[in-house]
C-alpha cells in the first residue's frame, strides 16, 4: 500500500465558539468536503489543518471567510483499522530516516480503514514506500 502526496490547509483561526462552525458552513456552501481535519488551539489562535476534495474551492471560501491559511505537501495513506498498523507504517519511515512531524487520524470500530495524514521530513522518499500493513 502506496502514500499519495495531498496538499493540506492549514488556516489560522480566532480561538472562540462559533469560528470553526463558520468555516465549515463556509466550505459546504463552496461544494467542499473535508476528508480529514485536526483543530489545534493556543491562547489566542487556533490552527484548522484539513485535506478536502478540492484545494482550491477550499482556497475561495477561506479567503471569503477572512482566514490565513497556508497550503503545506503532506502524504496520506490508507491505514487498516487493525492493532499494529500504524506500528508498522511508523517503522517503515524510521527505518529510511524519515521523521513523522506530525500525523493525525481517527478509526471508528468496525470501519476497515481510516485516513492517516502526515507531514514527514521527506515526502519524496516517503512516496516510495510499500507500506505493508
Amino acid at each position: 500500500m502506496r502514500a499519495t502526496a495531498e496538499e493540506q490547509l492549514s488556516a489560522f483561526l480566532a480561538n472562540r465558539p462559533g469560528v470553526v462552525a463558520n468555516l465549515c458552513a463556509g466550505l459546504t456552501e463552496h461544494g467542499v468536503s473535508i476528508r480529514a481535519m485536526t483543530v489545534l488551539d493556543t491562547v489566542d489562535i487556533g490552527t484548522m489543518r484539513m485535506v478536502v476534495d478540492n484545494v482550491e474551492l477550499a482556497k475561495c471560501a477561506l479567503e471569503e471567510a477572512g482566514a490565513a491559511y497556508v497550503c503545506v505537501p503532506v502524504i496520506v495513506v490508507p491505514i487498516p483499522n487493525k492493532k499494529g498498523a500504524f506500528a508498522r507504517i511508523a517503522r517503515a519511515l524510521a527505518e529510511r530516516n524519515i521523521n513523522i512531524e506530525y500525523f493525525y487520524a481517527t478509526a471508528a470500530p468496525g470501519a476497515d480503514y481510516t485516513l492517516g495524514v502526515l507531514r514527514v521530513s521527506d515526502l519524496k522518499a516517503a512516496l516510495t514506500i510499500d507500506f505493508e500493513v
